[in-house]
């Protein structure tokens, strides 16, 4: 009896021990064969199609559906103007946008990669060859807005909780549908082009901030320095203001509502090439920056001691002898740092990611990326970007009800209209968002940029978070 009940305990460990073996190899051979099309896809539709049978839900911040497979077929969302707006961000399955989730989270969309013993619960679940589904942090609702307010025109809006570093908006226009990216045809002329991310554009008077900034940093900082603007630069026989017949005598207060090119040149070569250098090293102009696993273009600033290079670098106007380019998401955090009291947080697209069997992970946490200025500097420099809405050029951005902190922008492009910019951010704890507006040829940023901030700006200050 005893070699009998030995002998069944015999088997059952061996029959165990089979079956462990054999859905380890079930395990093992699934991941093999996903792998295996994972590398074979890319050579046409029809397998990349496939692939995406089972792949994960793309939805924004409030469980709105962006992309998601049903029936084995991956749709885009429902509403064509969303599905614009947020195109150059969600991506297609194809992947003709390599800088997307679609394309940098597609592993785990497809349910690739997981370890052997997640795989293996999800497997006996009944979930293993589901992906994983992804919360965005951008609203939907508020991109389709902001790309409506573009009207078509070539820029971009980015809109960024500066307390947190989640990106609620990052819109590229022109843009184009899903289906006509997959087909690969009917695509306007730079409609893949994701100018939040992308974009390289000089910031204009919005450069005044960081301008400013040094300024307020020098140890030879003079509250009484002021200038006489008549209109022309006495440093640069090219620097004629926007204003004409210029502002007069002007302080540093009233120059910064105004946008007087006079005075910050003038400022610039007080101060010296390496304290502009130094205060955009400071902000992280030129530092290498992410969104999660998505690529951001690289600021680029290099200046001069010629005195008019400098002041055209000062007001930030590149010319022959410097160069000067941010993105929009740059923009925005310049803006939001300012607003946060120094702090610039690191921005984030993804807000958690979610497994077949509801488990959420790889959740999203605020993060300093560094510390731009002092908190009293920040504090002047807000006193000065809400005289620009109060008094001066970003009157065109007020909303009722709010006190908004900005500045406007006007670039000049050879051959081409200006640009106009915009940047700036609501003075409130409870609705702490960051904008920034980029029209390309859009002509003065007061009358182009500032009033579509404005309205973002009274619509985002409704979020609740």
């Amino acid at each position: 009896m005893r070699l009998l009940i030995r002998n069944l305990k015999v088997a059952l460990l061996l029959f165990l021990a089979l079956s462990l073996a054999l859905l380890t190899g079930l395990v093992i051979q699934q991941n093999r064969s996903r792998n295996e099309l994972f590398a074979a896809a890319g050579e046409n539709k029809a397998a990349l199609k496939s692939r995406y049978a089972n792949a994960g839900t793309i939805v924004d911040r409030n469980g709105v559906v962006l992309a998601e497979s049903i029936d084995g077929q991956r749709t885009y969302s429902r509403d064509k103007g969303v599905a614009r707006a947020v195109l150059h961000l969600v991506g297609d399955y194809t992947h003709n946008i390599d800088n997307t989730i679609e394309a940098r989270y597609q592993a785990n969309l497809l349910g690739s990669g997981r370890n052997l013993l997640h795989q293996l619960i999800l497997d006996l679940s009944g979930h293993g060859l589901a992906g994983d589904n992804i919360t965005l942090a951008i609203d939907s609702a508020l991109s389709e807005r902001a790309y409506d307010l573009l009207d078509g025109r070539r820029g971009s809006v980015v809109i960024i909780n500066y307390q947190t570093g989640a990106v609620l908006t990052a819109v590229s226009s022109p843009s184009t549908s899903p289906a006509s990216v997959i087909a690969y045809k009917d695509i306007p002329d730079t409609a893949l082009f994701n100018r939040a991310l992308q974009g390289a554009y000089a910031p204009g008077s919005t450069f005044k901030i960081l301008t400013a900034a040094a300024w307020l940093e020098s140890s030879n900082f003079d509250s009484e320095y002021s200038v006489d603007c008549q209109g022309q630069s006495t440093v640069s026989a090219d620097g004629a203001d926007e204003s004409g017949d210029g502002h007069g005598k002007v302080d540093l207060t009233e120059a910064f509502a105004e946008s007087c090119n006079v005075y910050f040149g003038e400022l610039g070569v007080k101060m010296g090439n390496r304290s502009l250098l130094a205060i955009a090293d400071d902000f992280g102009l030129t530092s290498p920056l992410t969104l999660g696993r998505l690529d951001v273009r690289t600021g680029i600033i290099s200046g001069t001691d010629d005195p008019t290079a400098l002041s055209w670098l000062s007001i930030g106007q590149p010319s022959g002898e410097t160069t000067l380019q941010m993105t929009p998401l740059q923009m925005a955090m310049m803006a939001g740092a300012i607003a946060n009291e120094g702090q610039m947080m690191q921005p984030w697209l993804v807000d958690h990611l979610t497994d077949p069997a509801g488990r959420d992970f790889q959740n999203a946490k605020p993060t300093v990326l560094r510390t731009v200025a002092s908190r009293q500097i920040c504090e002047q420099l807000e006193t000065l970007m809400i005289s620009v809405t109060e008094n001066g050029t970003g009157r065109p951005a007020a909303v009722k009800g709010l006190a908004i902190a900005g500045k406007t922008g006007t670039v000049q492009v050879e051959g081409k209209k200006n640009n106009a910019l915009y940047v700036g951010y609501i003075v409130d704890e409870k609705s702490p968002y960051a904008i920034a507006v980029v029209i390309e040829e859009g002509g003065s940023g007061r009358e182009a940029a500032a009033p579509i901030a404005g309205k973002l700006l009274k619509m985002v200050s409704s979020l609740q978070e």
